[in-house]
Order: structure tokens, then C-alpha cells, then sequence
């Protein structure tokens, strides 16, 4: 199915907000103005342009991600901000409803110098009224690109959905200020880089990822991402790993039937044993009994 970019249709999505009325793809200009919608939905798939980063938040149902950095499904009220190095394929379930954004690296270096507005790489969760506020920008950015012949204005437009995204964001921008460097521009390299390595493990979340494998991908030695990831982050990166492998599998062992060592396996442990003991220790009961009972864990993630 051809993808729906911004197609003039009504649609009122379920735990995520009204989108809205949007254009027809035949009349979207292609990158005129630096920048693309996108809409997602029913079994569509889209790929982005390989120089842009892009932005995706689910709206309803599930999409997977297929990037540099791994393999991701995103949930309701999900997001992932990619950089253009991620090169990512995004496809939605039949339910899912997916709107984003993918923008020139040079328009988002403009608007950042000129505007102080910056798309931070990474991901997170919205709570339903950030996601109705995104929504809300978003589909009235689809409206002036058909509506403005001023390309100015169209921008203006593409800012106001670009502050949107930055004021969730917040949580990134204070961790970004722990970064290294005298220059903002040197702090928002080595930040794009953890944030892309924390990604990497997240889309990786079957194995143990190695250390010697985190430095290729950043080009920084295992020593300095060891000491900045925990000046960052406030954790290490072992613990990062764990406690994400940890939640992967709290929603395999409540949204499947696999059995305790095959999630086990899922997640890359070593052994079921291993697993167990590094669950119970995570989470307070063993796996089976929040398999019986998610709600009965003790200890966070």
C-alpha cells in the first residue's frame, strides 16, 4: 500500500488525538522547503530520505522500526528522533497510526542558530496531552503547506512543530548540559553519540552488546564512553544493557507464550539461571510470578 502522506482524509486516532483533515500525496511538494510530513498507517511503509533526520510518534497501534541502530517497535505515545546516519525503514500494523516529520540537517542547523530550537536524537514516551499538542502542530503544519504559498510561512509553520517536539524534550536538554565540551556545538556531537549508542542497545536488546562494538560505532575509545556515559546518564553502561533486556522481557513474559528459557534466550542471557537470578534481583519476584502478576514486582527496571 502506497504510503498516505498527508492525505486529505478525516481521522480521529484512539489514545492519541485528532489529526485531523491533510492533503493528498500527489499535491505534497517534494522537500520544497527542506522538510516532509509523513502519515503511516495500515500495513504502510516509508523510508526516508537517506540525508535527513527524521522525528515518529505513534499515535495507535504499533510501527517497526528497521535502522542502523537495530530493530524497535514503537507502542501508543511512543517516540524516536533519528539522525540521517540511522537511515531508517518504518513500517505500521493494520491498527497503527503514525505521523512524523524528516527534515534537511542544514534547515534544523539554521533553525537552531537562528531560533535556539533543536531536535534532539533519541526516544521517549508522551503522556496523552503532549501527544493531542503534537498532533494539534503537526496537522496544522500539514494545513499551511497547502494553504501558504509563502515558503517563509511554511517554515514558520514547520518551527512551531519543531519547538512542540523540543518542549518534550526536556529531559534530553538537561542531560545534554552534562556533556563534555566548551562548545555547544562539540556538546550536541558526543550527546548525538551516546544518545545513538543507548539506541544501538535498545535495538539490540536479543544480545549482549560488547563494549569493543559501542566504540566502533561511536569512535570513541571504551574507557571515555565508560566514564561519560555515567556522568550522563547517572548509570553504566552494563547496568543500561541489563535493565533493558530486563524490560524486554517483562513484556515478553506478559504479552507472549514463550516459555521462561526461550525469553531467556530472547534477551540474551547466558542461561536461564542467569536470567533468574538477574530478573529477581531487577525486579523483586521471579519470573513467573510476574508473569501471573506484572503488578506484583517490588524493584524498577
Amino acid at each position: 500500500m502506497q504510503s498516505e502522506q498527508l492525505r486529505y482524509n478525516a481521522y480521529t486516532g484512539h489514545d492519541g488525538g485528532d489529526i485531523g483533515h491533510y492533503p493528498e500525496p500527489d499535491d505534497t511538494p517534494v522537500d520544497a522547503d527542506g522538510f516532509r510530513l509523513y502519515l503511516e498507517r495500515g500495513f504502510n511503509c516509508v523510508r526516508p530520505s537517506a540525508q535527513s533526520a527524521s522525528y515518529w510518534l505513534q499515535l495507535r497501534g504499533r510501527s517497526y522500526i528497521e535502522s542502523k541502530e537495530g530493530h524497535f517497535v514503537l507502542k501508543p505515545g511512543q517516540w524516536f528522533a533519528l539522525e540521517r546516519e540511522s537511515a531508517p525503514s518504518i513500517g505500521t500494523d493494520r491498527r497503527g497510526v503514525l505521523i512524523g516529520f524528516s527534515a534537511d540537517p542544514a534547515l534544523l542547523a539554521d533553525i537552531e542558530r537562528h531560533w535556539r530550537i533543536a531536535l534532539l536524537p533519541g526516544e521517549g514516551q508522551l503522556s496523552r496531552s503532549e501527544r493531542l499538542t503534537l498532533a494539534r502542530l503537526w496537522r496544522q503544519c500539514a494545513a499551511t503547506l497547502f494553504a501558504a504559498n509563502d515558503r517563509f510561512e511554511r517554515q514558520r509553520a514547520f518551527r512551531r512543530l519543531l519547538a512542540g517536539v523540543r518542549d518534550t524534550q526536556s529531559d534530553l536538554a538537561l542531560k545534554l548540559r552534562h556533556c563534555p565540551g566548551r562548545r555547544v556545538a562539540r556538546q550536541r556531537q558526543v550527546f548525538a553519540r551516546l544518545q545513538r549508542m543507548r539506541l544501538f542497545l535498545r535495538g539490540n536488546i536479543d544480545r549482549l552488546v560488547p563494549m569493543a562494538e559501542l566504540a566502533d560505532l561511536t569512535s570513541f575509545s571504551p574507557w571515555w564512553i565508560s566514564k561519560t556515559f555515567k556522568a550522563v546518564y547517572g548509570d553504566t553502561v552494563q547496568s543500561t544493557s541489563v535493565a533493558l533486556r530486563i524490560e524486554h522481557a517483562c513484556d515478553l513474559l506478559t504479552a507472549s507464550a514463550l516459555s521462561i528459557g526461550e525469553i531467556s534466550h530472547a534477551c540474551g542471557f547466558d542461561s536461564p539461571c542467569s536470567f533468574a537470578r538477574t530478573f529477581r534481583a531487577r525486579m523483586g519476584c521471579t519470573a513467573s510470578q510476574y508473569r501471573i502478576n506484572p503488578h506484583a514486582k517490588i524493584a524498577q527496571v
